[in-house]
């Protein structure tokens, strides 16, 4: 029940925009947001275990983490469909930047807590291949690419992320 406080006020933030007809186009709100939805994983793992365990709140804050970092590339892509030509590669990172920096601090994060022993080894690995994505997204821009086409890629990836998290995790 601890839990759903935050979601209860994130939700009532959330009313209050749509009320002013404010809620379209807000980072910080879709990120926070994403924070209260990342609640459900040591909701969930605090029920397979019975009780509260720090763990969960380690699985919240990696599932936040990765989620932040996709919601602040998929700004990037749809800002680059606007874009009437490839820029130049300086420019690309210009547009790119905040997203390459959440990606990294991501993967480096979570390379530390791996070597040291606080995080399973292997757990990088889902990071990494976020991170590839990134900045592949930032070299090859989404010129002239419908939504769809970069929601669908958003999904896929957003699939073998969790798919070699939950492995890699149990490694």
């Amino acid at each position: 029940m601890l839990l759903a406080l935050p979601g209860v006020a994130v939700f009532t933030w959330y009313l209050i925009l749509v009320t002013r007809r404010n809620e379209r186009k807000q980072g910080g709100v879709e990120i926070v947001a994403s924070g209260v939805l990342a609640l459900s994983a040591p909701a969930a793992y605090w029920v397979g275990a019975g009780k509260p365990d720090p763990t969960g709140l380690v699985l919240f804050f990696l599932v936040w983490l990765q989620s932040a970092a996709s919601i602040v590339y998929a700004y990037v892509r749809l800002e680059q469909r606007h874009l009437k030509e490839i820029p130049e590669v300086a420019d690309r990172f210009k547009l790119g930047k905040r997203a390459s920096l959440y990606s990294s601090f991501n993967l480096f994060s979570v390379l530390f807590f791996s070597i040291i022993g606080m995080l399973p080894t292997l757990l990088p690995i889902p990071y990494l291949i976020q991170w590839i994505e990134v900045i592949w997204g930032i070299y090859h821009p989404a010129v002239q690419a419908k939504p769809a086409q970069i929601g669908l890629r958003q999904l896929v990836i957003s699939t073998i992320f969790t798919i070699s998290f939950i492995i890699t995790w149990n490694i």
